[in-house]
């Protein structure tokens, strides 16, 4: 969610060209989580890959990474709440090029992400040059779901003011200096996909975790009002989500969660989730049509941040 679509490909094209001459072609890359088959899937196909990290789902990178035809990339699959960190310390050398999507930018260097931030703040800021897809089948009114904030780096780390979900700390855009950015002008829509139903055993677990719920709200040890709930990703988060919402005695409650999928927006559209905090919008591309046709409504009721927040163990 929130890639970039175009130059990745091209980049792929040229690796191509390149090894059909015989000469070496390859990038070393890092983004903030899986993306969609225009980057990992495209470059991984083109052999055009030397390093990568973090998580992927790519079935042509996976190739490519257990590779024995050719050398395979090299891969270390770090937790997504550290890529940025490591990134600022240097420990992954330096940010050539970063390589954003975004619904606008402006004359001042303020570019505001689309459906996912990842490390964008920190790339951005970092990246000798910046290469902005500005992806014109996003609305530029986007612009407010968005909560950019860069982390100080231990061991001067200092607290995260955010205290409930939908609390902010950052801005709505990632400054960076405008001699640095060239900007690409795309029109491509969302590389979403969808998660497989809800089956007999998925159901089970659902309706399990929403009793659950139940009895210790009857119990007392959780308030009347409920509490956040952090969401996972797939198919299993998804039937708890939808299990919950069936349930009558479950009120209204807040999510923090990685990704914000289809269920989420079903829940928050019915009334059982007032506010979603997530890092991207993994939607299928039909959720996704309806998340921008509806998006005042949808606006606010989600913050999207970068990973290293969403996906903080801590």
């Amino acid at each position: 969610a929130g890639c970039p679509k175009v130059v990745p490909v091209e980049i792929a094209k040229r690796a191509e060209e390149e090894h059909a001459k015989g000469n070496p072609f390859k990038i070393g890359m890092f983004t903030g989580a899986s993306t969609g088959d225009s980057i990992d899937g495209s470059l991984a196909r083109a052999n055009a890959v030397k390093f990568r990290t973090p998580y992927q789902t790519n079935k042509d990178m996976r190739n490519a990474i257990n590779a024995v035809q050719h050398e395979p990339v090299q891969y270390f699959d770090m937790h997504l709440s550290q890529v940025a960190q490591e990134i600022r310390y240097g420990f992954l050398g330096g940010v050539d090029v970063a390589i954003v999507e975004a619904c606008e930018i402006t004359d001042s260097g303020e570019i505001v992400p689309t459906s996912g931030v990842g490390i964008m703040p920190t790339i951005c800021r970092l990246a000798k040059i910046v290469i902005v897809e500005l992806n014109d089948k996003v609305p530029a009114k986007m612009r407010g779901v968005h909560d950019l904030y860069e982390l100080q780096d231990p061991p001067k780390r200092r607290q995260i003011n955010i205290f409930e979900v939908q609390g902010r700390v950052g801005l709505e855009y990632v400054k960076v200096d405008p001699s640095k950015i060239y900007v690409v002008r795309t029109s491509k829509e969302n590389e979403g996909s969808g998660f497989a139903p809800v089956d007999e055993i998925t159901e089970k677990i659902g309706e399990n975790v929403s009793n659950f719920f139940v009895s210790e709200l009857k119990k007392g040890h959780i308030p009347p009002t409920f509490l956040p709930i952090q969401s996972g990703v797939g198919n299993i988060a998804n039937a708890v989500l939808a299990s919950m919402a069936q349930n009558k005695d479950i009120p209204r409650f807040e999510v923090y969660t990685e990704v914000i999928q289809d269920a989420v927006l079903d829940m928050m559209q019915k009334g059982h989730i007032s506010f979603a905090s997530g890092c991207s919008l993994t939607l299928s591309n039909e959720a996704m049509e309806r998340f921008y046709r509806d998006l005042d409504f949808f606006k606010n009721k989600l913050v999207l941040r970068p990973s290293e927040i969403s996906n903080n163990p801590g």
